[in-house]
């Protein structure tokens, strides 16, 4: 009977993918080792979906909720079309945070919320399509639904505490289905692979295995998601074009961003294409291997040249995602951030030694104005958990430590009174069949807006289901 209502209940929900079809060599642009791992379900070729599904699983065992649709799934895969989807929900609460909202956006803290975030994919071959060898197009449309953000809102950080459930960013838009993603990626040979088309920005920069992807199946708060110092500046969608080079020792990779949120838009304002400026980065990561166990080191850094509000006269609300300029007040049309990373493994299992668990670390230095982050530290434990090895479980608790510019102004002073923020994050992620997680997570955070919040707790569930 049990089984029953568990089974009726997760059919009412809906799908995700982790990350679009990894190349022959190393990761898809977007897709960090680890974070679009065995749990998260990501393919590490197009065709290792038909051999995932080639077996008949009941439903404790099947790798997705839905299975193979009675022989249909394995058969679109052949002919090159791949589905995946994920559907998260999260159920949080805040005590502490925001004691007074000075602007509609923020709320209130003691509070508790539920959201829900869906992402479906669809991946094609286009080998099979049209003839490019190890060509594909991924195609991405996301929805959210409940609270907006869920509790990012109410905490008074400038990194959203919940950040899966602030995307994607269109606050007033419950239920509305967008498109973040079509990009074909192909790879040239097998040291260069070029990539172009409209890409959210998640897992393009400064992923670790440890502490990575998009807030769905490992770290929550955006600060140990990614690097908030260019994060938060950058559109979520927007058109892009790049290369990765893979190597022996490691990998290259260089990009442009159109600087303007297109989630609302598909391929109808290409007229205005890089008419608001240009995003520009690029990275080395070197594959390190201390003790006989893997590892990398990663170094990047990324300019921007778009408007963005200038500190000495106002400030962005803390917590909104991207950050927005302030309207009516004077800008600067440049910015930049240099950036450094590290993951290494302490321990990987005899058994299945792409599994293990290690250390990672992040660090960052900022113009200081206009980008309010004007350096950044971050650090912690993550990984399998050897106590769950057997049902792949997960576990992280990391550190972060935002240091604010010190070129605010006298009106974002008074405003919000921003300093420097802090916090601690833990989380345990139970692999509870093949297809569902399940991650109690708690968060304790010393927001960087001082004149309006408290320092925060942060608790609650994420649970995430792929279909």
């Amino acid at each position: 009977m049990l089984r029953f209502f568990v089974r009726c209940m997760m059919l009412a929900a809906v799908p995700h993918l982790c990350c679009q079809a990894a190349l022959t060599q190393g990761n898809a642009p977007g897709c960090a080792d680890e974070s679009c791992g065995e749990s998260a379900g990501t393919p590490k070729l197009i065709g290792d979906h038909a051999a995932l599904f080639a077996e008949s699983c009941d439903l404790w065992t099947q790798p997705t909720l839905t299975g193979d649709w009675f022989g249909l799934r394995p058969e679109m895969q052949k002919s090159g079309v791949t589905f995946a989807g994920r559907s998260t929900h999260f159920a949080f609460g805040v005590d502490g945070g925001i004691r007074t909202s000075p602007v509609p956006a923020l709320g209130a803290g003691d509070t508790f919320k539920y959201t829900g975030r869906g992402e479906y994919d669809l991946i094609f071959d286009l080998e099979k399509f049209g003839g490019l060898p190890f060509g594909s197009l991924l195609v991405r449309a996301e929805h959210w639904y409940g609270q907006y953000g869920n509790v990012s809102l109410n905490t008074g950080s400038f990194a959203p505490a919940v950040f899966g459930a602030a995307l994607p960013p269109v606050p007033n838009n419950p239920g509305d289905l967008y498109l973040t993603n079509f990009v074909i990626t192909q790879p040239l040979s097998k040291e260069l692979v070029v990539f172009a088309g409209k890409k959210d920005v998640l897992g393009g920069a400064d992923q670790d295995v440890f502490a990575g992807g998009d807030g769905t199946d490992q770290f929550m708060n955006q600060a140990l998601v990614a690097n908030p110092a260019f994060l938060l500046g950058l559109p979520y969608t927007s058109f892009t074009a790049g290369a990765v080079m893979p190597r022996d020792w490691g990998m290259m990779s260089a990009y442009v961003y159109d600087p303007q949120d297109r989630t609302m838009d598909f391929f109808n304002n290409l007229d205005d294409l890089f008419s608001k400026g240009v995003i520009v980065g690029g990275e080395i990561k070197v594959n390190t291997n201390f003790f006989d166990l893997k590892g990398d080191q990663h170094v990047g850094g990324m300019w921007k040249h778009v408007d963005l509000t200038d500190l000495s006269f106002a400030e962005p609300p803390p917590g909104v995602y991207p950050e927005p300029t302030v309207p009516g007040f004077p800008t600067l049309p440049d910015s930049y951030t240099v950036y450094y990373g590290f993951d290494q493994y302490l321990v990987q299992f005899k058994d299945k030694p792409q599994r293990g668990y290690g250390l990672f670390g992040r660090a960052s230095i900022s113009d200081g104005n206009p980008t309010p982050i004007q350096y950044f530290l971050s650090a912690g434990i993550g990984g399998y958990s050897p106590v769950g090895q057997k049902r792949g479980d997960q576990f992280g608790v990391g550190w972060y430590y935002v240091g604010a510019s010190n070129q605010f102004g006298p009106i974002p002073q008074a405003v919000f009174g921003p300093r420097d923020g802090q916090g601690v994050e833990a989380f345990y992620n139970f692999q509870v069949t093949p297809w569902m997680n399940i991650t109690p997570d708690v968060q304790y955070i010393h927001p960087g807006a001082g004149a309006i919040a408290d320092d925060a707790f942060v608790y609650g569930v994420r649970a995430s289901v792929r279909i």
